[in-house]
């Protein structure tokens, strides 16, 4: 989620040295949190939800069947015993922290007391919203309460491909180490009739 943060600096909703202070807030305050962990569910949303139980929350829907489970510690190995026992693929994520949860939730006042500090501007680039999943709005985006919910909420990933997806002219080029984003954009768009998807830095296990 700390793309969109990038991407609404060079749209101009706020300036790169704004930008950089929100992002080490919000380092710094959920650090101050309790540990919590976060897995990788191979299931839709909606499956994924009639097996989640209190302390637990969908963080990510990065594909129609891949999400994060995020939360206390204690909950998400009692998911992850589950999931075993039913035969369901899950991959640990390697995080000291539940983000997207409601483990945050402590955090959002003192957040959102950062984010009053930042003189916002208005896009000048249009660019998708994690929290909506779709085009983000000027008078959202603008608003210290869309940050706030941008830190607490599930980040929409596969929604936002969906819809950039909806034009056949999107190049998608994966800026960091790896294909994990590009896979996740050929799982929706399909390899052969698809956009033009790029990585830009190999990953670093890979010795090639």
């Amino acid at each position: 989620s700390i793309g969109e943060y990038m991407a609404a600096c060079l749209s101009g909703v706020f300036s790169m040295e704004h930008a950089l202070r929100l992002v080490a807030a919000r380092g710094r305050l959920m650090e101050a949190l309790p540990a919590g962990s976060m897995c990788a569910v191979f299931l839709s949303e909606d499956k994924l939800r009639t097996l989640l139980s209190p302390g637990l929350s969908i963080a990510l829907v990065n594909s129609p069947a891949l999400c994060v489970v995020s939360g206390d510690r204690e909950a998400v190995q009692n998911m992850i015993d589950r999931l075993t026992d039913q035969g369901i693929e899950h991959r640990m994520l390697r995080t000291a922290h539940a983000f997207h949860s409601a483990m945050t939730e402590p955090i959002l006042e003192k957040y959102a007391a950062e984010l009053e500090k930042v003189n916002f501007g208005t896009p000048d680039i249009p660019f998708v919203s994690n929290v909506t999943g779709t085009w983000a709005r000027a008078d959202e985006v603008r608003h210290p309460v869309y940050w706030v919910r941008h830190l607490r909420e599930t980040v929409r990933f596969a929604d936002c491909v969906r819809e950039l997806l909806r034009s056949n002219h999107r190049v998608f080029l994966e800026v960091g180490p790896g294909s994990t984003l590009s896979t996740l954009v050929l799982q929706q768009s399909g390899p052969e009739s698809g956009p033009i998807v790029l990585s830009s830095l190999r990953n670093m296990k890979d010795q090639k």
